[in-house]
């Protein structure tokens, strides 16, 4: 799952608050540091009897430094956590809704992808339909039945389109005519003028 920009902006600014803390962290050692050295010297000054006072302020100090930067980090990783737990939760529900989105645009996509099948498969239908009209519309104009004009077969006569059903049952192998010649055209008839013509009737 990708991390939405509110968690990106949050993981950054939560590095950048860990490596200041980090940072505070060293100073809070070397205060410390010197607490205890002072703490020693002023213990050895009280046994010798010297004057331990400016020393004694001086560790007061320091420990109040390092004791401002112990609770400033506390606080600071508090935010911190605060800030992550707030960025989570905006994280969560952006989730959701980038999900919804998908979701709502996955069922638009398959809706047009099924609006598409639908048409094609009705233009298919359509085509088909067409081509029968179109084929009905040759047979009745040839003069055969539908079944005849399934067998039929075009023959070029001396230049002129004649439609035949089946073929000769001779060894001619000239195609002969069972029933009925289509229709022709006056074209086709006047292409056919002078030619003589033979066709092998079976009997």
């Amino acid at each position: 799952m990708a991390l939405t920009n509110v968690m990106t902006q949050s993981l950054i600014s939560a590095s950048t608050s860990m490596k200041q803390i980090q940072l505070q962290q060293g100073v809070k050692k070397q205060m410390d540091g010197k607490a205890g050295v002072l703490d020693a010297e002023i213990k050895r000054d009280e046994a010798s009897g010297a004057d331990t006072t400016k020393k004694k302020e001086e560790l007061a100090e320091t420990q109040k430094r390092s004791e401002d930067i112990a609770n400033n980090n506390m606080e600071q990783i508090a935010e911190t956590n605060k800030e992550m737990q707030k960025a989570r939760e905006t994280d969560a529900t952006l989730q959701k809704e980038n999900e919804r989105a998908e979701a709502a645009r996955e069922k638009k996509r398959a809706e047009r992808r099924w609006q598409e099948q639908h048409l094609q498969e009705a233009a298919s239908e359509r085509r088909a339909e067409e081509a029968d009209r179109v084929a009905n519309a040759q047979a009745r104009a040839s003069g055969f039945s539908d079944e005849e004009n399934a067998k039929a077969q075009q023959i070029d006569v001396g230049g002129v389109k004649v439609s035949v059903v089946s073929e000769s049952t001779h060894n001619t192998k000239v195609p002969h005519i069972d029933e009925k010649i289509a229709k022709s055209t006056g074209t086709e008839v006047s292409a056919a003028e002078g030619v003589s013509v033979s066709i092998d009737v079976k009997t």
